[in-house]
């Protein structure tokens, strides 16, 4: 890429990363205005006038800092700016710094140090927005209604209106209460993990230096900065002794760069006075004025480019919100309609009002939200134990409906712990993966190499030289904390807000450099990235690296009165980095006389290679031919395909006499961009030096293993029908030989490139062959640059990227950060719900793009802000496992929300039969609300604890247009299958109960409103008799209460004196009968007989409500699994058999309990009353599903693996 913009100026690795970040969010932003613009004018036929969005504004208040000149002010006149005071007197020892008062004051108007988030409401506001929602208006709804309704009847002795509006409070409440707390929970979780911004800064307060929160840091403080310390704040330096700071949490680049407080530059991301809040003081100490604190310091203005970008709703939320209006629609309309029913049928308002809260009541699934909660909070506790943080409930299932994941290869799907393995040197190629540490250990190991070889002693010179990783350990403060909590056996976080004494720095400090002295080479800690550390561990046995370096240090000189290093260190758009070491330090070495400074490159071959004309043969230098170019390529080829990372290392031995070190050549290491191309040495270029013509001295590879069991979690992937895509920044060979490590490519002899240029096939027939395919970076950067000047809308766009990633198998190699936007955004565009991962800040436009964005724990702070989840162990299958956990709820969900639905329809029938044929209620409203928030609650909620079925893995993502949560089949199960066999089996009940205390099912008809004429007390009845025995005959004919006990002695025969006589059955149990159990024939409630009474429908109701809930044991069972056999699956889940143990004991205690029965309208039922028809059918419904499943599963064809077919009928049309 560095080729293409040649007339750049030189810039750190700061400053690109953020004209990177915000040229993407601004992209982002137009992307999307563009949009808006579109659906306007289809609209209204105007163009409307673009708006600024919450992201615009980020952006624009960003591209601000580079207006910044606080850190070009000199430091008395920055002292005035900000307030403070340096030094009273120029011979103090401390600096002064603010006043306590000045402190507070400015405390007042900047506000804390910290990284704030979006404002959340305060605890009680959160509380009450959790008892809002369509459901939980319709349920408030008819709360009121029943006070209403109990307010304005007459008799207020039935209190059974005022109870349920009672409850129906009561659940709203406590659903509320449910729903908060594990809310709440889940973000007290989240809270642990936030260790961005440093408890505790050392301060400089009224000339004594003091240790202060961080949070309490305002401009004009003046803070002294330690090695392993955070910067607490944006800083300009104004003292600092071999202070090094690395500002890998900001760009995810691990690079050291040394702070100078003489030196600035007017771009502030290119000066080395300042220092970034957030980044890490490797080495050495300084002392800085602060500028800038919280959301005003350059990672705040970052950070909120990411928090303001809008996100859209999750699958789930639009799910349950789709199923909310739904069930709402439904639930309101049947209400409705039947309140207009009731009327025409001539019952009063208050009898209709009681109906529609019932039918209303009966239709809301009272227990989703709770269940939806649990199911969320308790995955994210899984997965958090898995090292998987979930900051977003809901993008757990998100996740689940994951069809491609963009996954970066170093440290996700390899470990990150980079080794020697192979060496290429003297046109040789020698295997290194046997360390000389294990040579010396073991001396009857055949090492691969031989370390008096002319040319691996070069090629060790060359690593040696151009690397800059070290051993070196400081150990944090957080490590001294936990050797002091290890030291006196404590916990291991006992000191966490701990401020230590300078005795036990001391003590834990001495300690822990003592034990990492005592560690073998292979477990010592460096500071650098993973392959330099590979390598100096590699060369540390054979030599000591210090000792080496200080004998040829990195050449340095005086310019404009400041240390300048000759160097250039490695970022991602050079791929490459360069020391000019001084090989004969003050002439040490007088046989060498001033002859000494060597130039020294490591980086990717193809960009070594590029600049190489002569190559190290045995010592002696020699052309770099087509035949000895043509080698090397082969050999960097081969180890490619090993899947190893390559890296070249070049030399340069420097003219005496022109790059002189008495007086020093005036290196040009900031501005060689300007003049990266010119090959020869151009007088009028001041400080150019070599940067082609080097000499190749070989090349190392490094191998980088693959995580344990990721290729089998890559191919769990592919049998769920995702699609894995790999983006790394190796080369095109390694990138593809580590994918088919991993299982990303499964038949390298497929590839696109293998077929093309292996194979000698056209690009055309190597691409309609090809399963898989490997994109250059430079490839894309090409494409993408040739359609710069396309409509963002235009579908031509990015066609390329859209065709590329529709291949099985897609790896792309040599990309930037930034590229990795473009392929989120092509995989969305082709219909894709995608997951990325990412570390570093310029990932974060790509994380938030993505449908799920995943944050390594150990990258950056802005990319784990705009993650939705965090990797904390960094690995793949951990991901994988995020998969099949989000899968898991959504299967879990939909079982509980067919287990609710189910028992819907026994509760809504009765009252549909009580309105059109007019029989006396079989189920009353505050009987199903023990069905919904009673017995149906526990039992619902404990599907979010049930574990994945066999084939979870197996099936193909799901389609956010195609598969809802709930679907026409689920109702179709829930309702007209399940429902009706369960409606079934409890009016069996029901009337099996009535007919055994005298009431004939057919007789029930019409029998709840009919009229009648109240008998006298002492009448008896008699079929022989006038009016049965009757003698009220000729008063106003009324209607008797059903409802209450009020006429619980009447004997409806007397009553009903139209009503033949074989309208009447003989009653099961003659209430005289003093043989037979007391109460199965006379009523404990109103101790008169049950046969011919209102007492019968009481133990009617008792009867059709446990035939309910007999009926929802089976349904638990059977809605545990939704294709599998409940023997596949077994009664694992505790939680479940738990629940059914509860709702049983339950509804003993409703139906058995004496207090209870009157309120309820319920009675204590006779064993044989539900046990035979209740189980009867508990049978009946189990092997109906059981036997349903059989054919399911042979009607299902997974043939084809990540596709699954529905070819029978019952699976077509069934499998909800």
């Amino acid at each position: 890429m560095s080729d293409k913009f040649g007339s750049q100026k030189q810039q750190s690795s700061v400053s690109v990363f953020y004209e990177q970040i915000v040229q993407e969010y601004q992209r982002q932003e137009l992307a999307q205005m563009a949009t808006l613009d579109k659906i306007a004018e289809s609209k209204s036929g105007k163009s409307k006038k673009k708006q600024k969005g919450g992201m615009a504004s980020a952006v624009s208040s960003t591209e601000k800092i580079r207006t910044w000149t606080e850190h070009l002010i000199d430091q008395e006149d920055l002292a005035k700016q900000l307030e403070t005071v340096t030094k009273v007197d120029p011979m103090d020892k401390e600096y002064h710094g603010l006043t306590e008062h000045q402190a507070l004051e400015a405390l007042k108007k900047w506000g804390p140090n910290t990284l704030s988030e979006k404002k959340g409401l305060p605890w009680y506001l959160e509380f009450l927005l959790a008892m809002t929602g369509l459901f939980n208006y319709l349920l408030w709804s008819g709360s009121l209604l029943c006070f209403i309704s109990y307010g304005v009847q007459e008799d207020k002795s039935d209190a059974s209106n005022l109870y349920l509006g009672i409850v129906l409070a009561l659940v709203i409440i406590i659903t509320a209460i449910f729903s908060y707390s594990q809310t709440s929970k889940s973000a007290a979780l989240m809270a642990q993990f936030k260790n961005f911004i440093p408890p505790k800064a050392q301060v400089f307060r009224e000339g004594k230096r003091k240790e202060i929160n961080a949070a309490e840091l305002v401009p004009g403080d003046i803070v002294f900065i330690d090695t392993g310390d955070n910067i607490p704040a944006d800083v300009v330096l104004i003292k600092t002794s071999e202070m090094k700071v690395n500002n890998a949490s900001l760009t995810g680049e691990s690079e050291e760069l040394l702070r100078i407080p003489e030196e600035k530059a007017k771009n502030i991301f290119e000066s080395p006075n300042v220092g970034f809040f957030g980044t890490a003081c490797t080495s050495g100490n300084g002392v800085g004025i602060v500028f800038k604190t919280g959301d005003l310091t350059v990672i705040g203005q970052i950070a909120n480019l990411a928090s303001s970008a809008e996100t859209s709703e999750t699958p789930l939320s639009l799910e349950i919100e789709r199923f909310i209006k739904f069930i709402s629609t439904i639930a309101v309309s049947l209400g409705v309609i039947f309140f207009i029913l009731g009327f025409i049928y001539g019952y009063d308002a208050i009898t209709n009002l009681i109906f529609m809260i019932g039918i209303i009541v009966a239709n809301v699934p009272e227990g989703l939200l709770v269940t939806v909660t649990v199911c969320l909070a308790l995955t994210a506790k899984k997965m958090a134990q898995k090292m998987v943080l979930v900051k977003n409930l809901e993008s757990v299932e998100t996740l689940g409906s994951t069809s491609c994941i963009c996954s970066d290869k170093t440290g996700t799907l390899t470990q990150n712990k980079m080794t020697v393995s192979h060496l290429f040197y003297d046109f040789g190629m020698v295997d290194a993966s046997i360390s000389y540490d294990r040579y010396l250990a073991n001396k009857q190991i055949q090492l691969g190499y031989n370390i008096n070889d002319v040319g691996f002693k070069e090629l060790m010179q060359a690593v040696t030289l151009g690397t800059k990783a070290s051993f070196q350990y400081m150990p944090t403060p957080d490590d001294l904390k936990t050797q002091l909590a290890k030291m006196k056996n404590k916990k291991s976080d006992h000191f966490k807000n701990h401020i230590l004494t300078e005795d036990e720095k001391k003590i834990t400090t001495e300690a822990l450099l003592k034990a990492e002295a005592d560690q073998p080479v292979t477990n010592k800690k460096c500071i650098g990235d993973a392959s330099e550390t590979g390598l100096i561990k590699f060369i540390q046995p054979m030599f000591d690296l210090e000792d080496y370096r200080r004998k040829y240090p990195v050449f340095t000189f005086q310019q404009d009165g400041k240390p300048t290093e000759t160097m250039i260190p490695f970022s991602s758009e050079i791929k490459f980095n360069m020391y000019v070491r001084d090989m004969n330090e003050n002439d040490k070495n007088p046989q060498h006389g001033n002859d000494g400074l060597m130039l020294v490159m490591k980086g990717a071959p193809e960009r070594i290679l590029s600049r190489c004309s002569k190559i190290l043969i045995n010592g002696e230098e020699r052309e770099f031919d087509a035949a000895a170019r043509a080698e090397v390529n082969k050999a960097n080829d081969q180890l490619g395909k090993l899947g190893e990372r390559v890296l070249a290392f070049a030399r340069y031995n420097l003219e005496p006499k022109i790059y002189t070190k008495t007086p020093p050549y005036p290196f040009d290491v900031k501005g060689w961009k300007k003049w990266k191309d010119v090959t020869e040495r151009d007088e009028n270029i001041k400080g150019w030096f070599p940067m082609f013509n080097l000499t190749l001295v070989g090349l190392v590879s490094l191998n980088d293993p693959p995580r344990p069991r990721v290729d089998m979690s890559v191919s769990k992937c592919r049998q769920a029908g995702i699609k894995v895509i790999m983006v790394t920044g190796d080369q095109p060979p390694t990138a593809a030989a580590i994918a088919h490590k991993v299982n990303i490519i499964t038949n390298p002899a497929l590839e696109y490139n293998y077929l093309k240029d292996e194979m000698k096939m056209s690009p055309e027939e190597a691409w309609e062959k090809c399963r898989a395919i490997v994109i250059h970076g430079d490839l894309l950067a090409e494409k993408h640059a040739q359609e710069e000047n396309l409509d963002d809308m235009d579908p031509e766009k990015g066609r390329f990227l859209i065709e590329w990633i529709s291949k099985p198998e897609v790896v792309f190699a040599r990309t930037t950060p930034s590229q990795k936007l473009l392929i989120v955004d092509a995989c969305q565009r082709a219909g894709h719900v995608v997951a990325v991962t990412g570390d570093g800040v310029n990932d974060s436009p790509a994380i938030k793009k993505a449908n799920i964005g995943i944050a390594m724990g150990s990258g950056s702070d802005v990319a784990k802000n705009a993650a939705d989840m965090l990797l904390l162990d960094d690995n793949f299958s951990s991901i994988v496992n995020g998969v099949e956990q989000g899968r898991v709820i959504f299967d879990n969900l939909k079982k509980s929300i067919t287990y609710t639905l189910s028992s819907n329809i026994p509760e809504l029938v009765p009252f549909i039969s009580f309105i059109i044929v007019q029989i006396p209620l079989p189920l009353s409203t505050i009987l199903i609300l023990c069905v919904d928030i009673g017995t149906d609650m526990y039992p619902a909620v404990s599907f979010a604890y049930e574990y994945a079925e066999l084939d979870i893995m197996e099936r193909m993502p799901r389609h956010s247009k195609r598969d809802h949560l709930v679907s026409a089949k689920l109702l179709s199960f829930a309702y007209m299958q399940t429902g009706c066999l369960q409606t079934a089996s409890a009016f069996y009940t029901y009337c099996y109960v009535m007919n055994d205390y005298g009431i004939r099912p057919v007789t029930m008809m019409f029998l709840a409103l009919e009229k009648g004429y109240f008998p006298h007390e002492n009448d008896s009845y008699d079929p022989n008799l006038p009016n049965f025995g009757n003698t009220q005959y000729g008063y106003d004919r009324t209607s008797i209460f059903w409802d209450g006990s009020l006429d619980s002695y009447v004997d409806i025969r007397l009553f009903y004196i139209h009503r033949q006589r074989n309208e009447w059955s003989n009653c099961r149990w003659d209430p005289k009968d003093t043989d037979i159990p007391r109460f199965w024939r006379i009523s404990d409630v109103s101790d008169t007989q049950i046969c011919y009474t209102t007492e019968a429908q009481k133990y009617g109701q008792g009867a059709f409500l446990i035939s309910v809930i007999v009926s929802q044991w089976a349904n638990l069972l059977i809605c545990k699994t939704r294709t599998l056999s409940i023997s596949q699956q077994e009664l694992g889940n505790q939680v479940a058999n738990t629940s059914l143990i509860f709702e049983t004991a339950l509804i003993i205690f409703i139906s058995y309990v004496p207090p209870l029965e009157v309120g309820l309208g319920t009675r204590a039922v006779a064993c044989s009353h539900f046990a035979i028809p209740g189980m009867s059918w508990f049978m009946i419904i189990f092997f109906y599903d059981e036997v349903r499943k059989i054919y399911l599963r042979h009607g299902i064809d997974k043939s084809e693996k990540g596709k699954i077919k529905y070819t029978g009928w019952i699976a077509r049309n069934t499998f909800w």
